[in-house]
Formats: C-alpha cells, sequence, structure tokens
C-alpha cells in the first residue's frame, strides 16, 4: 500500500507539473500575439509613411448645369428659380495600365514592401446632354476629374484632353451623405481636376500619374468598359480579395503581371479590381498554430519517462519530469525570437535540434544509460517532423494530427499491455520475459 501510495503521489505531483507547464505554453502563445502586435503596428507605420493604398476611386466626367425650377407663390405669380448643379458622366471606356517597382523598408526587425512608379490612364466619355428649357449646361466649363482615395501622388500631373494639353487642379470638396440619416458631411477628397470646353459625342482623355504606395492598389469600377494591366517585380501577389479576378496572369520569382477587363458597369454597388502585396510566409500565423500543439512536447516526453520508469526499473524525481518539460516548451520561445531574425524553416530546426539534444542528453544524463537519450531522441524526431509537416500543410493538419494522436495512443497500447495495474504498487512490471 506504501508503494503504491507513492506512486499516486508522484502521478499527482506529474500532473501539477503538467498544470505548470501547460500555462507556460499558454504565456507564450500570449508571447506569440504581442510580437505579431508589433509587427502590425510596425508595417502600418511603414504604410503610411509611403501614402497608403494607391486607390482609384473614380473617373468622371462633370458638367455644371442650372436648372431652371418653375414654381408659384402664394399669388398665384408664376416664376422661374434656377438652381446650380452638376452632372456626372461615367467613363465608356477606362484603361489603367500601371507599371511599379516594390522596395522593401525597415522599422527595426520588421519589414514591409512598399512601391512607386507610372500609372498611365486614358478613357472615352460620351456626353449627349442638349439644352433645353428646365436645363442649361455649360460645356466650356466642363471637367475630368480622377477621384482618389488617399494622396499617393508624387507630382501633379497634366491631361490631354480631345488631343489639348491641359493644366490640372488638385483637390475638391464633395458632400457626402451618410447612409440611413439626414445628415451630411463636407470632406475634401482628393482629386485631379481639368476643365475643358466640352463637346456634343466622344471626348477622350489620357494622364500619367507618377505614385507612390503600399499594401494594395486598387481600381473601382464605374464605367460601361474598365481594363486595368499592371506589371510588377513582387513575387507574391493576392488577387482573392477583390470582386474580380485577373483574365490573364504571369507569376514568377522575378514578378508578376496581370490584366483585368470588366465589359460592363458595375451598377449601384462597388466592384473593386487589384491586388494585394502577400508576405511570402506568415511566420506569426504559424507560430500561434504551432503553439496550440504544445500540449503534445508536455504529454508524449512525460509519457516516455514514465514508460522508461515502468520497464527499466529506475526512479526519476518531479524535478526531473519538470526540467524536461521546460526545455521542450522552451522551443517555442526559442522558435518565435530566432524566427524573427531568420526564415522560418532555418529557425524551426536550430530550435528543434538544440531543444531536442539538450532533452535527450538530459534523459541520457539521468538514467546513466546511452539508449534512452537515443530513444528520447527518436520521440523528438517524430514530434517536430509532425508538428512541420502539419504546419506546412494546413488543409491536411487535421487528418495529420488525427493520425499521429492513433500512433501515440496504439504504441502506449502496446508497451504497455503487460502491465498489471492492479499490482503495480507491488511489482513495478511483470516482465515480458517472466510472463511468457
Amino acid at each position: 500500500m506504501k508503494k503504491t501510495g507513492s506512486i499516486v503521489l508522484k502521478m499527482v505531483f506529474i500532473g501539477v507539473v503538467v498544470l505548470v507547464l501547460v500555462i507556460a505554453d499558454v504565456i507564450i502563445g500570449a508571447k506569440v500575439k504581442e510580437r505579431d502586435a508589433y509587427r502590425q503596428q510596425a508595417v502600418s507605420s511603414i504604410y503610411d509613411a509611403a501614402g497608403g493604398s494607391f486607390v482609384i476611386k473614380n473617373v468622371e466626367l462633370i458638367v455644371p448645369y442650372v436648372h431652371h425650377v418653375r414654381k408659384t407663390n402664394s399669388n398665384g405669380h408664376k416664376y422661374v428659380e434656377n438652381e446650380n448643379g452638376e452632372y456626372s458622366i461615367q467613363t465608356k471606356t477606362l484603361n489603367v495600365n500601371a507599371d511599379v517597382v516594390s522596395e522593401i523598408r525597415n522599422v527595426g526587425i520588421y519589414k514591409a514592401p512598399v512601391y512607386s512608379g507610372k500609372v498611365k490612364i486614358d478613357g472615352e466619355f460620351l456626353c449627349n446632354l442638349k439644352n433645353d428649357t428646365d436645363y442649361t449646361y455649360n460645356f466650356k466649363k466642363a471637367r475630368i476629374g480622377i477621384v482618389l482615395k488617399d494622396s499617393s501622388l508624387i507630382e501633379i500631373p497634366v491631361y490631354t484632353i480631345n488631343g489639348v494639353t491641359k493644366e490640372t487642379e488638385f483637390g475638391s470638396d464633395y458632400v457626402v451623405i451618410e447612409e440611413n440619416t439626414d445628415k451630411y458631411r463636407v470632406s475634401r477628397v482628393p482629386s485631379l481636376n481639368s476643365e475643358f470646353a466640352c463637346v456634343e459625342g466622344t471626348n477622350t482623355f489620357s494622364t500619367e500619374l507618377n505614385i507612390r504606395g503600399a499594401n494594395s492598389f486598387r481600381v473601382y469600377v464605374n464605367g460601361n468598359q474598365t481594363r486595368v494591366n499592371v506589371k510588377s517585380d513582387w513575387p507574391s501577389p493576392g488577387f482573392t480579395s477583390y470582386d474580380y479576378l485577373p483574365v490573364k496572369r504571369e507569376i514568377s520569382d522575378k514578378g508578376f503581371t496581370a490584366e483585368w477587363f470588366v465589359p460592363f458597369s458595375a451598377g449601384d454597388g462597388e466592384k473593386i479590381i487589384g491586388f494585394e502585396y502577400k508576405q511570402p510566409v506568415e511566420v506569426y500565423k504559424m507560430l500561434n498554430r504551432a503553439v496550440t500543439y504544445g500540449f503534445l512536447f508536455i504529454i508524449v516526453p512525460f509519457i516516455v519517462l514514465f514508460l522508461y520508469e515502468l520497464f527499466m526499473k529506475i526512479q526519476l524525481h518531479v524535478m526531473h519530469y519538470l526540467l524536461c518539460g521546460a526545455a521542450s516548451i522552451v522551443f517555442f520561445l526559442l522558435l518565435l525570437s530566432v524566427s524573427e531574425h531568420i526564415s522560418f524553416g532555418a529557425a524551426y530546426l536550430v530550435s528543434s535540434c538544440a531543444s531536442g539534444l539538450l532533452t535527450s542528453s538530459y534523459v541520457a544524463a539521468i538514467t546513466k544509460q546511452f539508449k534512452t537519450g537515443i530513444g528520447m531522441s527518436g520521440v523528438f524526431l517524430l514530434l517536430y517532423g509532425y508538428l512541420f509537416f502539419s504546419l506546412k500543410s494546413e488543409d491536411y493538419s487535421l487528418l495529420i494530427g488525427s493520425i499521429f494522436v492513433f500512433i501515440i495512443i496504439a504504441a502506449l497500447m502496446f508497451f504497455t499491455r503487460k502491465i498489471d495495474w492492479n499490482n503495480l504498487g507491488k511489482n513495478n512490471l511483470k516482465s515480458q520475459e517472466e510472463t511468457e
């Protein structure tokens, strides 16, 4: 009974050690999220300094008009009240050709891509407006405006409208009506405007913008026909966050080219085409996933140590379990810190070798048997291999994890099949030789 009580007490202490190490794993997980927040803050500062995403919100032909409103006063006299307004015409065709070059900027140890380049814009407007008794249009004061979401221009460009070069003015006040309210606010929307004498029928325009930006490149689809061509040296663009995928694209290590073509108007809803600058490796996402597997790096080595005690008739102290578990958990802290400076694969190799060799050599030393260290090395090789392939194969991680857990349980059942658990306190193990 005394031996049985001591074994039960030891298992209770081991359970406490497991709980402590699980708490440590949770703390490391919180540290991963904290570092990811630092990274996002640093990346945001880089994006803001570069002007943010370059966005073409709209390209429109604006024609001022006077609306002659016929009214009758209280005395029955009829009169005309003139109301000024502006009529907006969307493009018949719009072509955007961008050639951008990326550059890596740093804030501390964190990096993010920014870009600069040229954007050529040309298109056609179809103006069929005519003066009548209700409306008088001022065609001589018409203007073409390119509405930008943010000011990402390096210099103010010029327009070529109907074959004539025109100066450009930057900035315009717009009244924005807030949805579901009767309130309004006047906001300053960056816009490139050029005044010209609009002609009946087709009006052509072209311009070239020198831009800079970061994070993404976007064009809103508002006209009847929109074509966008982009050439960039960034090797990993993202297209899936937008409403239309490219009709053509080529991606290589040297960059990419992409072409979008939308042969119709987007209607009332906002439709966007464009791309994002994707980072090749999402380190913190994989680190967050890795930490969730921390319990395996506690439980599995403890099971191996417990089996060593049973089969090899050695006694290990609870401190041995604690130190082995701590060495296993510190792998995740090493992986976090090292992966911020070198590639994730190299950081994984360094961290797994350091933690695995430390634990295995310690087990060999405390058991005074080299083969126990080799056995523990094999266990860690399986653990690290499983975790790495699980992180790299996100779509199959559940399948890989289920198979791995099944193998662990099957192996545990196989190696403990001849243990007399009822008399474990009296006889540590009825060895295989005794039972055969």
